[in-house]
């Protein structure tokens, strides 16, 4: 024989027996959550529908039940008279008028109302048969107010440097920020990071990014450039435009006035001028003498 190979015992072949219909055993008939419908994200103060679908397989539904982060917060039993329970969990706010078997509405959502939701169906009795399916909600807080582009000169001439910042404040999570001029992407080279800052507990978080580009002619359009700094949290999205004016001027040199010079012609009469005042001078002082003389 070959070393090392052993005949299978009867106690491994009924192992890997039960193994194999451990693996090929069909799924458990009865009542269970088909699928669960969550908002992936939201943003503060919107509503939330929560949709949970059931599938009774010839089952009798006992109840519905939903769960944030293991704590639940609502029930529904069809045979209770109301069949709706509304239990207290931090984040969630139900609305009753628009909840029920099917779905659930939150309302005024918070950044405490980010997490884990499950869905949790058990038929009645004999069987009592449980199944749930679970997903995930994250709220979103948006910047304050819209993105601040700063720095901005009221005209600019071709060579000048455009050296402004866009900043993206106290949101959660940080808002991921970018720059277009004319609706095209800014290189990486013209770009400049600074880091992010937060306050607050929880944190709120502020974004700035910079932007440091060299005007030239290509850049303009009838005189004009539009700067558009974007801010993005997942797919949320915000912006905000500015123009930028070309001086008309595109010399950036300082400009002198003309300076007055004086030509030939200019002496000649000048010393001619003073030779005739020396003469009458001359005359007149001679005339005085004279006089006085006599």
């Amino acid at each position: 024989g070959v070393l090392g190979l052993r005949r299978p015992t009867m106690l491994s072949s009924i192992l890997a027996a039960f193994l194999t219909l451990q693996f090929v055993r069909p799924a458990i008939a009865g009542l269970r959550v088909s699928a669960v419908e969550v908002p992936r994200h939201l943003l503060v103060g919107q509503r939330a529908t929560l949709k949970c679908h059931v599938d009774l397989e010839g089952e009798t539904l006992y109840s519905l039940k939903w769960w944030k982060d293991g704590m639940q917060f609502y029930q529904f039993i069809p045979n209770n008279k109301p069949p709706a329970v509304v239990f207290t969990v931090e984040g969630i706010s139900v609305n009753p008028a628009k909840s029920g078997l099917h779905e659930v509405e939150l309302l005024d959502v918070q950044i405490s109302s980010s997490g884990q939701y499950r869905c949790e169906v058990v038929a009645d009795a004999p069987t009592f048969t449980t199944h749930h399916i679970s997903s995930n909600m994250t709220i979103i807080d948006a910047p304050d107010g819209d993105l601040r582009i700063r720095g901005l000169e009221t005209s600019y001439r071709i060579g000048e440097l455009i050296s402004v910042n866009c900043s993206a404040l106290r949101s959660r999570p940080p808002a991921n920020l970018g720059w277009t001029t004319n609706g095209e992407k800014v290189e990486e080279a013209y770009v400049v990071r600074y880091p992010v800052e937060h306050e607050g507990d929880p944190p709120l978080y502020t974004s700035v990014l910079g932007l440091s580009l060299t005007t030239r002619a290509s850049l303009f359009t009838e005189h004009e450039l539009k700067l558009t700094c974007t801010g993005t949290i997942v797919e949320y999205q915000w912006s905000t435009d500015v123009i930028v004016t070309l001086d008309n001027e595109t010399d950036s040199q300082p400009q002198h006035l003309p300076t007055l010079q004086q030509t030939d012609c200019g002496c000649k009469l000048s010393n001619h001028v003073i030779l005739i005042l020396l003469l009458q001078m001359m005359i007149t002082f001679k005339h005085i003498s004279s006089r006085l003389a006599v």
